[in-house]
């Protein structure tokens, strides 16, 4: 049985343009980020799970938490141990590093998968790369918090918000969160491709759901796994934490660099320029740079 052409092209333009070195690129330098956003996470997490004193604030659906777990303490105690990492002038360094090489690989690959051999360099130091790094960690930081939303029970809500919700009231407000996050994975890849390839098609809107689906379902995997290994006093919390790290982070860069591979497959297709002997030409650019000067 073949496969279908679109993917049959995706898959050919992802290995023709050595996309993989791109995205380990970015897993590399991504892992670093995540675990410095994680720390600043596990802090909401730990204020989040002390709302009720004796009881268990945060839900998850693949974990059953005894009532007798101080699910508090056990974050208090997660976060005490971690938080020195970044409430530092090391950290806060290595936030920063993180960020902008984070983002500076992530403009290297995004402009490859879509422009091909032509998509030329990045400059590290440069406005549109600080602004990528930047906007990169606001959006991880605030898709993690609306996923922690949806798994956080009514009681908890009433009393972070001070007054008694209903359960419809609440069930809402997690959909809510859920469509959010949905949106703004969607939205953030739709302006790379219109910054970079110039124009959006359908392609460009279906890859964009794509990921946004593949980023939010990782996203509570990465919660879920985390809660799991916090109750369970036979495993690493903290291991399993950086295992779970570096599996969302592989998951999330293959899925939106092999996306943008799909958006970039389509706009060559029509002229014939993806072929199983030659790599594929670059695409119209909005970068405002010509091919091979930094930008």
């Amino acid at each position: 049985m073949r496969a279908p052409k679109w993917l049959a092209t995706t898959v050919s333009r992802y290995r023709l343009l050595d996309i993989e070195y791109a995205a380990l690129r970015v897993v590399g330098r991504g892992l670093f980020l995540a675990v410095m956003l994680m720390v600043a996470f596990l802090y909401v997490f730990a204020r989040v799970t002390d709302l009720i004193s004796g009881d268990n604030e945060v839900l998850i659906p693949t974990t059953s938490v005894s009532a007798s777990v101080d699910l508090g303490a056990l974050a208090r105690g997660a976060f005490s141990r971690t938080s020195a990492s970044v409430v530092s002038v090391l950290g806060t360094l290595t936030l920063i590093a993180s960020a902008l090489l984070t983002g500076h690989a992530l403009r290297q690959g995004s402009r490859r998968a879509l422009l091909g051999v032509q998509a030329g360099s990045v400059r590290l130091l440069s406005g549109r790369t600080l602004a990528v790094s930047f906007l990169l960690a606001v959006a991880v930081f605030a898709t993690w918090l609306l996923t922690l939303a949806t798994s956080i029970r009514r009681r908890a809500w009433s009393a972070l918000l001070g007054r008694e919700l209903d359960e419809l009231t609440v069930n809402a407000g997690k959909a809510l969160a859920v469509v959010v996050s949905l949106l703004i994975i969607t939205a953030g890849v739709l302006v790379v491709v219109r910054f970079i390839a110039g124009r959006l098609t359908r392609t460009a809107l279906l890859a964009a759901l794509l990921v946004s689906v593949v980023v939010v379902v990782a996203n509570f995997l990465l919660l879920y796994t985390y809660v799991g290994a916090l109750i369970n006093p036979a495993v690493s919390a903290g291991m399993v934490l950086i295992l779970a790290l570096l599996l969302w982070v592989n998951i999330c860069v293959r899925a939106y660099l092999g996306a943008l591979c799909w958006v970039g497959a389509a706009a060559d297709a029509p002229s014939g320029q993806l072929s199983d002997g030659a790599p594929p030409k670059a695409g119209p650019t909005s970068d405002h740079s010509a091919p091979g000067r930094p930008s």
